[in-house]
C-alpha cells in the first residue's frame, strides 16, 4: 500500500480514505476541509501499510468500494470508520462482489474493459462524462490486474471478518458493483454498524458523505447560538441531564466544603449547568469555555472566558482543575472517547469530573431522513476507559406532529446537517428517543 496526502499542514486531524480499486488521489481531490489533512490510502498489490506520520491525534477513515476490505484488514487506530460501497468480504456471492463477476473482470481486463467498468461505476455514460476528469487518463492494466489477484488471494485465506468496527455504512440502491442486497445483508450483520441506504450508483459523492460525518464545529455553534433565546425553555431532556449532575456533585461532596480552588466549565451555553453548580459550589477560580463569547456569570473570586475549540484547547494546555464539568456538548466533539481520556489528566487529585453526552441510538427516529450530524460513539466505549463510570438511561418524548418535533429540534439548536426541505413533513417521526449517559471521573 502507499499514502498520499492531497492537503498536509499543521492539523493534528486527518481524513484517511482507502481508495477504491483503479482510483487515485484525483477522484477524492475535493474532499479537503478546514481543520483536517487529507491522505489517500492505495495499491493494494502489497498490504504493508508504510510508516504512518505520527502527528494527528484524530483520524477519520473514509474506505471506499475494495478500500473497505483494506481498511479492515489494517491496523490503523481511528476515531470513526466510515464504510461507503463496499464490505469487508468484497468477493462474495452473498456479501460483496458476486465471484464470477470478480473472476471475469481479472481475466478480461484491458484499457476498454476498464473504461466499461467505470462506466458502470458511474451508473451510466452520460454519468461518467461528468465525472471522468477523475479517472487518470492512461492506467498501467498489468499493476490493476495484480491488485485483483492479490486481493483475491488474501482473501482467500483470510477467516470472515465481523467487520463491526466500521461505525457507519453508506449503501447505494443503484450499485452495479457491489450489489446493494449483498451489502444490506452483510451490513444487517452488524448491529452496532449504523447503515445509511441512499440513492446513487457506485460512483457516489464522497465529498459529501465526509461532510456529513467530520463535525462542523463552527457550524454547530452558530446553531446553538441562533437557539440561545428558546433552548432553555425547550431544552427538556438537558435540563434533565443538568439536574442529575447536579445531584451526582451533590453525592460526591457528602459534606465536604463547598469551596473549590479551580474548575473548568466546557461548552458553557446559555449556562444550565452553570447555575446548577453554583448553587452547590463557591470556586476560588472559574474557567469557562465555548465557541462563542459568553456573558460574566460573576460567581468565583477569578473568572476567565476563553473562546476556543475545547477539544483542541485541552490537548495544548498543561493546567489541572478540581473540578470539570460539561453538560450536552462532546458529542459534537471530532474524538469525544479520546477526549475523556484526556480530561483525566487534567485533575489534580482528589478531583472529580462530570461530563454528560448522548450515545448510538440517540435520535434514532430520524436516521431513516437524513444522515445524522453526529458518530454517536457507544456507552462501552467510555465504560472501557479505566477510573470511568458511567450513568446511562433511555427517554423518548412525544409530539402532537411531526411539526412540533421539527419546532423542538429548531429552538434546541440541534439541526440536519442537510437541508430537509425536499423531505416530506410526513416522512418526520412524532417521537425523539433520546439516550443520555453521565461520565464519572474521579482523579
Amino acid at each position: 500500500m502507499k499514502i498520499e496526502f492531497i492537503k498536509r499542514g499543521a492539523a493534528t486531524r486527518l481524513i484517511l480514505i482507502f481508495a477504491g480499486w483503479s482510483t487515485d488521489t484525483r477522484y477524492y481531490n475535493d474532499c479537503v476541509f478546514d481543520g483536517w489533512d487529507t491522505a489517500v490510502v492505495s495499491d493494494y498489490r502489497d498490504m504493508t501499510l508504510p510508516d504512518f506520520p505520527s502527528q494527528y491525534s484524530t483520524i477519520y477513515i473514509f474506505a471506499y468500494s475494495l478500500g473497505v476490505w483494506a481498511a479492515s484488514v489494517s491496523a490503523i487506530h481511528a476515531a470513526a470508520r466510515i464504510a461507503i460501497c463496499g464490505s469487508p468480504i468484497p468477493i462474495s456471492d452473498r456479501f460483496g462482489i458476486p465471484e464470477a463477476i470478480y473472476n471475469a473482470t481479472f481475466s478480461g481486463l484491458d484499457e476498454r474493459s476498464l473504461h466499461k467498468f467505470h462506466i458502470r461505476m458511474a451508473g451510466d455514460r452520460r454519468k461518467f462524462d461528468a465525472i471522468k476528469n477523475r479517472f487518470p487518463e492512461k492506467y498501467c492494466v498489468s499493476a490493476l490486474k495484480d491488485e485483483l489477484l492479490n486481493i483475491a488471494s488474501v482473501v482467500n485465506g483470510q477467516d470472515n471478518l465481523s467487520g463491526c468496527f466500521f461505525d457507519r455504512a453508506y449503501i447505494a440502491l443503484d450499485d452495479k458493483i457491489f450489489p446493494y442486497g449483498n451489502l444490506k445483508s452483510y451490513w444487517d450483520r452488524c448491529p452496532d454498524t449504523v447503515e445509511v441506504s441512499f440513492t446513487s450508483p457506485h460512483a457516489v459523492d464522497i465529498a459529501q458523505i465526509i461532510k456529513d460525518c467530520i463535525p462542523d464545529t463552527m457550524g454547530i455553534g452558530k446553531s446553538f447560538e441562533k437557539a440561545k433565546s428558546t433552548y432553555g425553555e425547550n431544552a427538556i431532556i438537558q435540563s434533565e441531564i443538568c439536574e442529575r449532575i447536579g445531584e451526582n456533585l451533590k453525592s460526591f461532596l457528602n459534606g465536604r466544603d463547598r469551596k473549590v480552588n479551580s474548575l473548568l466549565e466546557i461548552g458553557v451555553g446559555g449556562g444550565q449547568l452553570t447555575e446548577i453548580w453554583r448553587r452547590i459550589l463557591t470556586p476560588d477560580c472559574a474557567t469557562y469555555i465555548d465557541l462563542f463569547e459568553l456573558p460574566i456569570f460573576g460567581i468565583a473570586k477569578s473568572e476567565r472566558y476563553i473562546v476556543a475549540d475545547a477539544e483542541e484547547w485541552l490537548k495544548s494546555t498543561d493546567e489541572s482543575f478540581d473540578m470539570i464539568f460539561s453538560a450536552s456538548t462532546i458529542q459534537w466533539f471530532a474524538d469525544p472517547v479520546n477526549f475523556i481520556r484526556a480530561v483525566k489528566g487534567h485533575l489534580n487529585p482528589g478531583g472529580i469530573a462530570l461530563i454528560s453526552t448522548f450515545v448510538r441510538g440517540n435520535m434514532h427516529e430520524l436516521d431513516a431522513i437524513r444522515p445524522c450530524p453526529v458518530i454517536y460513539r457507544t456507552a462501552e466505549e467510555y465504560k472501557c476507559i479505566p477510573g470511568v463510570q458511567v450513568s446511562e438511561w433511555e427517554r423518548t418524548l412525544v409530539f402532537h406532529s411531526s411539526r412540533a418535533l421539527m419546532m423542538h429540534l429548531k429552538l434546541t439548536g440541534v439541526s440536519p446537517r442537510r437541508k430537509t426541505s425536499s423531505v416530506h413533513l410526513s416522512s418526520f417521526p412524532t417521537e425523539l428517543t433520546y439516550r443520555p449517559i453521565i461520565i464519572i471521573i474521579k482523579a
